[in-house]
Order: structure tokens, then C-alpha cells, then sequence
């Protein structure tokens, strides 16, 4: 067995960075500060800026000698990765350099006509919408390319360890300029188009912008290994929002040709609800694609950047990072008007606790039962073709005996139609997610290229959470895996639509036990219901259940089980019930050996907006019919658990989100007495907390292990 490489071993990541008065570094002890970074911070990587992220778009200067190349001021005699490298690699420190290749000064563009990126209006993006209020951008496919990559190789010839490119970014109604419109011509034989959602050829030209990316990193990576065999390079490639076709980055395309897959997970202060999951989600989605994965945490309180986040934002986003398989990246932006240091000693704390215990950190493999599908395919070519989803309904609010029931108007511009579709898709990924974790499920994510069989045989159940697009292929696959045993929950669209966005729900029609389709009911919010039938799922008979404004009148094939029923519809609210309708409200199907819930409304997006206990209970209650867990908890919502093996070894994480009912946390709530039981083949011989330090007393019988831990932020239980 070869060694790992160290990028392959857990990595935790620093950038130490200066917002204004970059050239402090010339002026201190650079021993002295990788010292610090080791002893402190007890990082293995860090990032030390070859060229300026700042204002106004100085990405062409360097901070470090690069023939051809101008020099940030203070730095002409100054080369600060030649002069770093040796204290960083003393002291057992990767160095990747940040190199900036988005934002730049609208004077340097002047010097180089041909390299902006160019609306479809033909003016430069940066002209339209400047870069951070100043600023332009450059184009993957023009001449800016081969400039793009003589930095690449001008930063690897310090010695540095790898690069980290933040940017490029192919930014929404780009590019249009004269290198794209010739590359897309010798492909296509025809001119870009214009966003057009009912034309193939933007369909095409969403592909071809995500292909120019992957090239741009593909050659970018060749120039690095041209220099460094062994060197890393990665960017930000993107996120599990849908929407990410905006900014042309599939993660799938981009992950062959970079070391890490990263992304931000960045805490921004704004009026609306922050999700408490968002760091563990992006680390699930991120590690889809079998790659080592880092999650980008800032110090900072969103755009207040000489302002630190509450500590235990810092401190819980980096957990959940670690306990999800995910590498630890932290930006600090040091400042005089920045005395509180308790957000560096949390992330202190975590790196450390990390580094004395990295042997539980590496070579695990996560022993989830239940695979969620995050669609990229859908995230970027999915429109309803039911009108009923563009009827503005307002709120749904009643405040100052005023009722928000909107205007009834529906939508008509297609790249509205596209908004909201990406709305409920984002809401349907937050909704499954919230619930899963919330209820201790395990469970991965894969993405559209990991449906396949031989990845499926790892899992029993699949989780189509509204990707309501899936090509024959992938239909395929689904059937096979539930014809021989797997189970399956699917709700509303998934898969009625093939994988460039054309309506062929039929094929759905036997897998979900659907005869046909009348419908979808009127759209309203509020004051709709379904019920169950009988006893069962924890709800009552004739139990009322809360019904999403979009659901489908299904009628089902006759050997379809359904135990719950859509009440008739009510136009507006304070109406009297009218009674049972004909459709059901959930079917259960057997197929093959097989079984497959349907849900004909959007629990996913429904939960993620209003999160009513009846739907959590529904699926939590769905899954459970379908598999025996194999972990079973008193946990509250609040603590997510992971599982991973090792060898003959299960290790439990535990991260307590128990806060202060507000975010920013300021406040976590310790946890007593969890118990855990856990199906596990073998006898445990000892059960230890690693963060306690002391052995936990447990049992085993009948092939369960029990034990009980009392929990503050978070703990590594190791079961051997």
C-alpha cells in the first residue's frame, strides 16, 4: 500500500490576512510567525497571498519576485514566499499560495483589450456590476488565460507547496466576448444565445461555460505539475445551492483536476434565518465526489470584516467541518481594532484537538444506510411545466387582521419561472437535510455522476429529494436497485422530468404505483389539509396534517397501499372542511423486492420554509418503516451525530448545536445523559472519549452496544 500524500491525510488550513497594510509582513519576524501558526494555531497548511485580493482589483501585483509581473508596494525588494517557505516547511507547514484571479482595476484592463468578460448587452461585466464596488474581471477563454497561468508558474517556482486560485468565475450573462463566441462557433457552428429556457442551444451553451471552466483548472493544474510534480491546486468550486450554473461551476466537472474540493460556508449577517446545518452540509456535498475536502470558515462577521464572529459560530462551524470528514480552513483578518481573541482560541482549540487525535481523522469510511441526491442536473435546467407553481400567493400572513393571500398572478418571464423553481429546490435539499440529521439518520449525499449501481450497493435507501430531473440511464439504475431490496422516497416531480428538462413523468408512473395524474390541486397557502386513515406513523385517525400549497392529484394503480388522504380544497381561509377528496396524500408501493414512498407535494421545500412537526414526523416515521436504523438515540434535534469505521474501530462524533435560540450562537447548552444504542456486528472491548479523556462504561447483548455520554460543544466517542 502506497503512502498517502499529505494532502490525502487530514489538513487543517490557515489564511492570515491583512485587509489594509499588507506589507506588515515585511516588517515581522517570519520565524517567529510560523512558530506561532504551528504552536498555536497547530496548522500543517497555510495560505500566504502571492497576489492582492484588495481594493480596486489588484490581482495583477505580487507579493513576491515573478518576471513580468508588478510588484504590491513595499514588496519590491521584498520576496515574502521565497523568504516564508523555509520557516513554514521547518515547522511542518504546507505552503499554498492565494492567488486572486477575479478582481481587477479597470486601468489594467485597459492594457489588455480582449480579456474582459463581456455581457450579452457587449460591455464588460466589470463595467455593469464593478468587482466589490471597483473592480473588473477576465475571461477563461481569452488571452488572459496564458497570463493566468505564467503567475501559476511564477508562484511554483518560490519552492511553495501548491496554489489555491480564488477565481476565475464565469459570472452570470457571461461570456459573450470575441474568444468565447469563437470557441463556441467551432463547437456549436452557431453564436452563443441569449438566456432562453426554452432553447436547446442555451441549454448547450450552460454546458459549454462549465467545460471552459474545467479546462481553464485542467491546464492550470498541468503549468503546477510542469513545476512541481507533487504540487496541489484547487478553488472555490462551488456549493450545493442550487444555482450554481449562474457562476458555470459543477463540482463534478471540476473535482478531476484539483486536489481539494472547497468551498465557503462563510457566516454573513443579514435579515434573514441562517441555517444552523450550513457548514455539515456543505461538507456532505463536498465530499460526494471521493475527494479530500476543505470547508472555507471566516473570523469575520460578514462584511464587517475587522469585526470577529461570535466565537461559538466559529467554533461549531469548524465542528461540524471536522465531524463531516471535511478539512478545517479559517481566514483571520488581524487588526489593531480587534482586541477580542476568544474566536482564535476556539478555533485554536478545535485545531488542536484535531492534530492530537488525527489517527481517528484518517482512513474512515462512513458507514451511512441512506444516500440523498443533490442534483446538479436539476439545480440547473429544472422548470416546472405546472403553471399553478408561478401563482404569486403572497405570504400566507395574517397580521393586523390583514391576510397576505398575494395577487393570484402568475409569473410569465421564464427566468422568474427559473428563480422560484430554484427557490423550492434549495428549500427541498435544506427541508431533507434538516430532517435527517434533526432525527439522527445516517446518511450521505451523492450527486447525479454517483448514481450508479456499484455506488448504491452500499446503501439502502435513496432519497430523491425533488430531482425532478433524471435521464433513462439514471431511471434505470433506480429501478434496478429497488427491484433487488432497495427502498426508495420520492416526492413531486423527481424524476417526471429526462435530463435536459423535456416532461416524461410517465416513466415514473410504475416505480411510484401511479395509474395517472389529474392534477395539481389549487395552489392556496394555509387552510389545506390531508389525514391519516388509520392509526399509524405516530398520527392519529382523521388527524389533520398540514397540506403544502403544491400538491398532485394522483390516482394510484389498484395494489397500492396509501393510508392517508387529501381533504377536498378550500380557496381561502375560515372556510368549513368539505370533506375527503378521492386522492391520496402518500402512496406505498412494493417493487420488486423493493418498496417506494411517495409523497405527490413538496415535503422537502414545505418543511425548509415553515418546518411543521407533521412533516418531520412523516419522513422520520417513512424511514423507518422502510429500515431498521442502526443507530437509535434519545438525542435531542439539536446534537447531529456521525458515524465512521475504522478498521475493527466505529467512532461517533457528537456536535451539540443546543444554543440560544438565536444566531449568531453566543451560548451553548451542554447535554446530559445521551444514550446511545448501535447495531454492530462485534463485541466492543473499550469505549473512550477523546475529548473527555476516560473510558465510558457500555454494554453489549444481542448485538447491540449501549453507552451514555453527557455532552458540552462536542466529543469523539471510539468504540474498538
Amino acid at each position: 500500500m502506497s503512502e498517502k500524500k499529505w494532502w490525502e491525510k487530514p489538513v487543517r488550513m490557515l489564511r492570515h490576512d491583512f485587509i489594509s497594510g499588507y506589507d506588515e509582513l515585511t516588517r515581522r519576524d517570519l520565524e517567529k510567525l510560523a512558530r506561532e501558526k504551528k504552536e498555536k494555531w497547530h496548522i500543517n497548511c497555510e495560505w500566504m497571498v502571492g497576489s492582492l485580493g484588495a481594493s480596486p482589483g489588484r490581482g495583477f501585483q505580487t507579493t513576491f519576485e515573478a518576471k513580468g509581473f508588478e510588484r504590491v508596494p513595499g514588496f519590491e525588494k521584498f520576496d515574502l514566499l521565497r523568504k516564508y517557505l523555509p520557516y513554514a516547511h521547518k515547522y511542518g507547514i504546507h505552503l499554498l499560495s492565494y492567488l486572486n484571479l477575479h478582481w481587477f482595476s479597470y486601468e489594467f484592463a485597459k492594457k489588455h483589450p480582449g480579456w474582459e468578460q463581456i455581457t450579452s448587452s457587449g460591455k464588460p461585466y466589470g463595467e455593469l456590476f464593478p468587482l466589490y464596488g471597483n473592480g473588473t474581471t477576465f475571461c477563461v477563454n481569452s488571452p488572459w488565460r496564458e497570463w493566468a497561468f505564467s503567475l501559476i508558474e511564477e508562484a511554483m517556482k518560490t519552492g511553495i507547496d501548491g496554489i489555491f486560485m480564488d477565481g476565475p468565475v464565469i459570472f452570470p450573462d457571461c461570456c459573450y466576448c470575441s474568444s468565447c463566441q469563437e470557441r463556441f462557433y467551432s463547437i456549436y457552428h452557431k453564436k452563443i444565445p441569449l438566456e432562453d429556457w426554452q432553447s436547446p442551444l442555451w441549454r448547450k451553451s450552460l454546458s459549454f461555460r462549465e467545460e471552459s471552466m474545467a479546462l481553464f483548472l485542467k491546464d492550470a493544474q498541468e503549468r503546477v505539475k510542469k513545476i512541481n510534480p507533487e504540487g496541489v491546486i484547487f478553488l472555490n468550486a462551488g456549493g450545493w445551492h442550487p444555482g450554481s450554473w449562474r457562476v458555470a461551476r459543477d463540482i463534478q466537472k471540476l473535482s478531476p483536476y484539483q486536489n481539494f474540493n472547497g468551498a465557503e460556508a462563510f457566516f454573513h449577517l443579514h435579515s434573514g434565518e441562517h441555517y444552523l446545518f450550513d457548514s455539515s452540509i456543505m461538507a456532505k456535498y463536498l465530499r460526494a465526489e471521493d475527494k479530500p475536502v476543505v470547508v472555507f470558515t471566516h473570523h469575520a462577521q460578514g462584511v464587517w470584516h475587522y469585526i470577529p464572529l461570535a466565537a461559538r459560530e466559529i467554533e461549531i462551524a469548524l465542528l461540524q467541518t471536522i465531524a463531516n470528514k471535511a478539512n478545517p480552513w479559517i481566514a483571520i483578518f488581524e487588526s489593531k481594532y480587534s482586541p477580542d481573541r476568544e474566536s482564535f482560541e476556539r478555533a485554536q482549540n478545535v485545531f488542536a484537538f484535531q492534530e492530537k487525535n488525527e489517527k481517528y481523522y484518517t482512513d474512515t469510511e462512513s458507514i451511512a444506510e441512506i444516500a440523498l441526491l443533490f442534483s446538479f442536473q436539476t439545480s440547473s435546467l429544472y422548470i416546472s411545466s405546472l403553471p399553478s407553481l408561478y401563482k404569486d400567493l403572497g405570504t400566507g400572513i395574517e397580521r393586523d387582521l390583514i391576510f397576505d393571500k398575494g395577487s393570484g398572478k402568475k409569473i410569465i418571464d421564464w427566468k422568474k419561472r427559473k428563480e422560484v423553481c430554484e427557490g423550492l429546490l434549495s428549500l427541498s435539499h435544506m427541508g431533507y437535510y434538516s430532517i435527517l440529521t434533526r432525527n439522527h439518520f445516517l446518511f450521505d449525499i451523492i450527486l447525479d455522476n454517483s448514481l450508479t449501481e456499484e455506488k448504491l450497493k452500499k446503501y439502502k435507501v435513496l432519497i430523491l429529494p425533488d430531482a425532478c430531473l433524471l435521464s433513462d440511464e439514471k431511471l434505470k439504475i433506480i429501478k434496478s436497485f429497488v427491484s433487488r431490496g432497495g427502498s426508495l422516497i420520492s416526492s413531486f416531480e423527481a424524476g417526471f422530468y429526462d435530463e435536459e428538462g423535456k416532461e416524461k413523468k410517465n416513466r415514473m408512473f410504475e416505480i411510484l404505483g401511479i395509474k395517472k395524474i389529474d392534477g395539481l390541486f389549487p395552489t392556496v397557502k394555509g387552510e389545506n389539509y390531508f389525514k391519516a386513515d388509520k392509526d399509524i406513523f405516530g398520527f392519529q385517525k382523521n388527524q389533520l396534517i398540514e397540506r403544502s400549497p403544491y400538491a398532485v392529484q394522483i390516482t394510484p394503480e389498484e395494489k397500492v397501499s396509501s393510508f392517508f388522504t387529501f381533504l377536498n380544497p378550500l380557496p381561502r381561509i375560515y372556510l368549513p372542511l368539505r370533506g375527503n377528496s378521492k386522492y391520496p396524500a402518500i402512496l406505498i408501493n412494493k417493487f420488486g423486492r423493493g418498496k417506494v414512498i411517495y409523497f405527490p407535494f413538496d415535503i422537502g421545500s414545505f418543511y425548509g420554509e415553515y418546518k411543521p412537526e407533521s412533516h418531520e414526523k412523516i419522513l422520520k416515521e417513512s424511514i423507518n418503516y422502510l429500515l431498521k436504523p442502526t443507530l437509535i438515540t434519545n438525542a435531542p434535534p439539536t446534537v447531529e451525530i456521525e458515524v465512521y469505521k475504522k478498521s475493527r474501530s466505529t467512532i461517533f462524533h457528537f456536535v451539540n448545536l443546543s444554543g440560544d435560540m438565536q444566531r449568531p450562537l453566543t451560548n451553548i447548552i451542554p447535554v446530559k445523559n445521551i444514550e446511545v444504542e448501535f447495531s454492530s456486528g462485534n463485541p466492543s472491548k473499550k469505549v473512550f472519549a477523546l475529548k473527555d479523556n476516560k473510558r465510558i462504561p457500555f454494554s453489549f447483548s444481542k448485538g447491540k452496544l449501549k453507552f451514555k455520554i453527557s455532552l458540552d460543544n462536542y466529543e469523539v466517542v471510539v468504540c474498538e
